[in-house]
């Protein structure tokens, strides 16, 4: 079969792109042929099929009033995008096409082209792009579903994107032409990893026949665990207000002697150092960026890792990879982690926002004797639920039921 896997980055940026690269490997292994379909960067990786990308765009750069008029008019259609995307279906001739995150920057317009062409199409879920304008349900730093009912212009009033009105309104109008335009109707399957997220998007108006949950997938051989492990907590992750770091830094205060390596770079990274100063002097490291192999190295070596997040999180993989290396995870109760990390399992829960109820969870966890076994019961879930061979075989038939 032959398979167009599009998404917006093409490189290692986040969990997206971590399973849309990982796709890109597989699908050729089971005998598929695959075009990726992506915007220009400089950290792509390199593929036969980069002239068909379409050009970058700083979105947060600078730029004057004729600059970001023709930057809103893209990001709410990039025409651009659509004659790429016709020029590499001529070409290209796929079967199916598998979107990911395609908003802000591709747009609808690559739907419409793909429709035009009569190509039948699949887009795996990976946040809330549907159906919340700035894709998280963050707004002020809480939780939100103003937009509940496509009421995007809530966002505008609450100036949801960085506290810009512009920016709210644009990404707003992104979704409202979406929605009016039938785009959501053209894509044959939504695949949402988690059962929350499946949930939450038909709350919010997605059509509930077409949502699917299907959960990501990890290439085991890659993750070996072993080695020495240090009695110190990870957290990977951006280091920003709705991943929980601050509440984090906070708990880690109450809880004596307990170390914390931080991986990750984001916009609160100098205010966590302070932080960090303050609330637990010594005992806190920074890690920066960390490459793949780098940081699975850290995840193998924590006593257990910390997801502390304030947003509802869909699948993370700092919990899937951590588990893929017998590593138990002390996680939020919120959107999909509740799905993963099973109490007395594979790792504890704690209520998402609390300091000290994440407190309490990081104390127990560093006291219990059991985290080995917790561990390795967390590596057999991942082997049974998220193995690559189980995962392309479920993929496939979804390809070939929409390919009919």
């Amino acid at each position: 079969m032959r398979v167009l896997q599009v998404n917006k980055y093409y490189y290692a940026r986040g969990g997206a792109e971590r399973y849309f690269l990982d796709l890109m490997d597989l699908l050729p292994g089971a005998g598929h042929e695959v075009a990726p379909f992506s915007m220009q960067h400089a950290r792509n990786r390199q593929s036969e099929y980069e002239s068909y990308f379409v050009s970058h765009v700083d979105y947060r750069a600078q730029a004057g009033r004729f600059g970001a008029v023709a930057a809103a008019g893209r990001t709410v259609y990039n025409r651009e995008a659509r004659r790429h995307m016709a020029r590499l279906i001529r070409d290209f001739k796929p079967d199916v096409a598998h979107l990911h995150n395609i908003h802000h920057q591709l747009t609808g317009s690559v739907i419409a082209a793909l429709d035009a062409a009569r190509v039948p199409m699949v887009q795996t879920l990976h946040d809330y792009q549907w159906v919340c304008p700035v894709y998280t349900f963050v707004s002020q730093g809480e939780v939100c579903e103003a937009c509940r009912g496509k009421r995007f212009g809530s966002a505008v009033r609450r100036r949801c994107h960085g506290g810009s009105w512009t920016k709210s309104a644009v990404a707003a109008l992104e979704l409202k032409v979406g929605w009016s335009r039938g785009w959501v109707g053209r894509v044959g399957a939504f695949l949402a990893p988690s059962r929350f997220l499946a949930d939450k998007v038909v709350e919010h108006g997605m059509p509930k026949d077409r949502v699917r949950v299907q959960d990501y997938c990890l290439r085991l051989e890659a993750y070996r665990p072993g080695g020495e492990r240090g009695d110190h907590v990870l957290y990977a992750g951006r280091l920003s207000a709705e991943k929980g770091v601050l509440t984090l830094l906070h708990a880690l205060g109450r809880v004596p002697g307990l170390e914390l390596r931080i991986a990750g770079t984001g916009p609160l990274e100098p205010e966590l150092h302070l932080l960090a100063d303050s609330s637990a002097p010594g005992r806190v490291r920074f890690l920066g960026y960390l490459d793949e192999e780098a940081l699975r190295a850290e995840l193998a070596a924590a006593a257990f890792v910390v997801v502390p997040s304030e947003w509802y999180e869909n699948q993370p993989f700092a919990v899937l990879e951590s588990f893929a290396l017998e590593t138990p995870v002390v996680g939020a109760d919120i959107g999909g982690i509740p799905e993963l990390v099973v109490p007395q399992h594979t790792g504890s829960l704690f209520e998402s926002g609390s300091v000290e109820a994440l407190a309490e969870a990081l104390g127990d966890m560093a006291a219990r004797s059991d985290r080995a076994e917790l561990g390795r019961q967390a590596r057999r879930m991942v082997e049974t639920r998220f193995a690559s061979g189980t995962h392309l075989r479920q993929l496939e038939a979804i390809y070939a039921e929409l390919a009919e």
